[in-house]
């Protein structure tokens, strides 16, 4: 058969006047090939051979799901399908596996199981929500604890590391414990830098909190998000499974409820796909470090003073106060999860939900109580003073009480 590449070349000799004798002896070819060929407009494929079935088809899927699991080695392979039942030889399943080695190899990760109390795992998911008529974006803490995969979520306004704190604080609060170290990847917040040997530099502030709760920090290596992958399983379900759930909500203190409950009813009481049991059952072993009871400046307060109608303003909104307060400098820690903490003195006198919009007003009746009685008290008037006068006071009389004065002693005489 004449090639695709030999048949163009005929069909050029030809234009060129060349005869078919000609043409013949220069290709090589027969008379009547060149011919034949000359009177087709297009060369002919070449038909195409039906692929015979090989001994190794039924037992593909099966490689590429070992492969997918991190075994690489031909010959572990070669004695898991001849059990199964494959009848063929080692060459033929070694030129299977050679090409699909690269695209597995960059997707394997070694699965790491920690011990009770051992590990946590922390991230941020990132979501969109309608507040309001306006889309406003809205962040998820979410902690997973390695061993029981209990999770903890909670919804913020943003990413700071007085936020992160905070969060971190209430997770620990939520699952009874501290564990003995938490896996980051490598947010801002919790990552300044790496020194020239490749080591982490670890945020000054956010290491002194993890000390003195006694959690050792650890870091995800460059690129190598996929360690931590017990916590991005835990954002990936939040999404997809409590997301769709969520009609509406009036703000972050009342998401944060429903997240709760869902995780309280849902999340960590499922029965897991990897550990095949519950979370809130493994958690029971958990074996996790009793959380410090001296407390760390979670955040920086912000000070204000008590305003003469007992409200404080913050952010352009007013919020009440015990009227007992006014005057004072009291401060407000914003804990960036839709809840507002006012202290005086390190006390704690009020506490609201924080409003989303501006020039808005948050009252609490109890605050108020009592203001008029202790101001409805008659006010005693003023004892006057006396005043010395040093000028004497001069009666004045008119000429004609002198005249009848002398008349009247004229009369007399």
């Amino acid at each position: 058969m004449v090639k695709n590449g030999e048949f163009f070349v005929i069909k050029e000799m030809r234009l060129k006047g060349m005869s078919i004798t000609q043409i013949a002896e220069e290709m090589g070819r027969d008379r009547k090939t060149i011919r034949k060929w000359l009177l087709k407009d297009t060369p002919e494929s070449f038909p195409t051979r039906k692929p015979r079935p090989s001994k190794l088809d039924p037992f593909k899927d099966f490689i590429r799901t070992r492969m997918a699991e991190g075994c690489q080695n031909a010959r572990i392979i070669f004695e898991e399908i001849k059990a199964r039942g494959y009848t063929g030889k080692g060459t033929i399943l070694r030129d299977f596996m050679k090409p699909l080695r690269p695209h597995f190899r960059s997707k394997v990760t070694v699965r790491y199981e920690t011990k009770p109390g051992q590990q946590a795992q922390v991230d941020w998911g990132h979501f969109r929500a309608n507040v309001n008529g306006k889309q406003k974006r809205l962040y998820a803490f979410v902690m997973v604890l390695g061993y029981s995969r209990m999770m903890y979520v909670e919804f913020t306004e943003d990413e700071k590391l007085e936020t992160l704190i905070g969060c971190h604080l209430r997770a620990w609060q939520y699952f009874g414990g501290v564990p003995q170290s938490c896996l980051y990847d490598n947010m801002k917040t919790v990552v300044s830098g790496r020194d020239d040997n490749g080591r982490v530099i670890w945020n000054e502030r956010f290491a002194r909190f993890a000390s003195h709760y006694g959690c050792k920090l650890l870091s995800c290596k460059p690129y190598r998000a996929r360690t931590k992958g017990k916590v991005e399983n835990g954002v990936g379900y939040l999404r997809k499974n409590f997301w769709p759930r969520i009609g509406t909500f009036t703000g972050l203190q009342d998401l944060n409820q429903q997240v709760r409950y869902w995780l309280d009813t849902v999340a960590n009481c499922r029965l897991h796909g990897t550990t095949h049991q519950m979370p809130n059952e493994r958690w029971k072993v958990e074996d996790l470090q009793p959380l410090n009871h001296v407390p760390f400046a979670v955040v920086d307060r912000h000070y204000r003073k008590v305003m003469s109608d007992a409200y404080v303003s913050i952010e352009a909104n007013r919020y009440s106060v015990p009227w007992e307060h006014i005057g004072r400098v009291v401060e407000i820690q914003d804990e960036k999860n839709g809840v507002l903490r006012f202290y005086c003195n390190g006390h704690l006198i009020a506490e609201h939900s924080k409003q989303w919009g501006r020039h808005q007003t948050v009252s609490i009746k109890k605050h108020f109580e009592g203001i008029r009685t202790s101001t409805s008290k008659p006010v005693p008037q003023p004892t006057p003073r006396y005043m010395a006068n040093s000028t004497p006071e001069v009666l004045e009389r008119s000429l004609t009480a002198y005249e009848e004065l002398a008349e009247e002693e004229v009369t007399l005489q």
